[in-house]
């Protein structure tokens, strides 16, 4: 009798220890509360999205007081930048549609304008797509959009430019009201040449 209940206590553990081992690493940190592999796989990528916000953040503010000192520096549009996550709104009902435009559009209105020296960056993509998307996000909220084709492969979407620095400030302050990109919104100033 002794002999069977210790080959059945035997074979329950031999068992247990097997089940472990099938269910592999992630059963055993979750049973311990510690994060499984998924998990871990979640923080690294907003611990990576966090630092290349701050990395935006500090260039954005660098290229800020640059151009405040009239210096020319490597602003965050020359590095590759995330596609800002443009999030389509709701619109008021007592706001009319915007008749949609294409995207040639806007790239036209770039080059007939002349070139102001402040712009106020909204965001910058490299799929042409994403541009078209964003410019149209930007019109329907009645902001007059200036393209730059810049030599790192980017297409910059700016809003209207202005000699004036104080204004183009003023377009970063309403850019960041609307919330219509994850991305921080910041001044390209023209002298920079980082356009073709």
């Amino acid at each position: 009798m002794q002999k069977n209940m210790k080959r059945i206590i035997s074979f329950v553990f031999l068992m247990a220890v097997l089940a472990g081992f099938c269910t592999g690493c992630d059963f055993i940190r979750a049973s311990l509360g510690k994060p499984t592999s998924k998990d871990l796989v979640k923080i690294s990528d907003e611990l990576k999205a966090r630092e290349q916000y701050l990395r935006d953040s500090v260039a954005a503010v660098r290229a800020a007081q640059a151009a405040a000192a009239g210096e020319a520096v490597q602003t965050p549009a020359a590095q590759p930048a995330a596609q800002p996550a443009a999030q389509p709104t709701a619109k008021p009902a007592e706001q009319p549609a915007a008749p949609a435009k294409p995207a040639a559009q806007p790239a036209a209105q770039a080059t007939e304008q002349p070139l102001k020296t402040y712009y106020a960056v909204a965001g910058a993509f490299k799929n042409p797509e994403g541009v078209k998307k964003y410019v149209s996000l930007l019109q329907e909220h009645g902001l007059s959009v200036h393209l730059f084709d810049f030599k790192s492969g980017l297409t910059v979407v700016c809003l209207e430019g202005h000699d004036v620095f104080g204004e183009a400030q003023n377009d970063v302050v309403r850019l960041k009201e609307l919330k219509l990109s994850d991305s921080d919104p910041w001044i390209y100033n023209t002298n920079q040449k980082l356009h073709k």
